[in-house]
């Protein structure tokens, strides 16, 4: 499974959207159900519009059909870019120290 971090940013404000199924899908995600698990999100201050959230999926589609079928967010358009972690650590066995 891979990592994939999400762009939420506003739609169109005048769209209507069903409405989410966040406990489902927190359930699911905590469960480990089969599909694409969602890890965390985060808000950020106040002047940003933007939501960010944390996924583990096999490709963005997975993400997608996801975000669909619970109505995660819907109110916003999802950007997925795949991303790895690393940090100082990695740079330092990287280097041999």
């Amino acid at each position: 499974m891979a990592l994939y971090l999400i762009i939420h940013e506003p739609a169109d404000e005048n769209a209507v959207v069903p409405p989410s199924r966040l406990a489902e899908l927190a359930a699911d995600s905590v469960a480990g159900v089969a599909g694409p698990r969602w890890l965390t999100t985060w808000s950020p201050d106040l002047h940003d519009d933007r939501l960010f959230s944390l996924w583990e999926a096999e490709n963005a589609a997975a993400i997608a059909e996801a975000l669909e079928r619970y109505g995660f967010l819907n109110e916003r358009v999802a950007h997925p870019i795949r991303v790895r972690a690393w940090g100082p650590e990695d740079v330092l066995a990287a280097e041999g120290g």
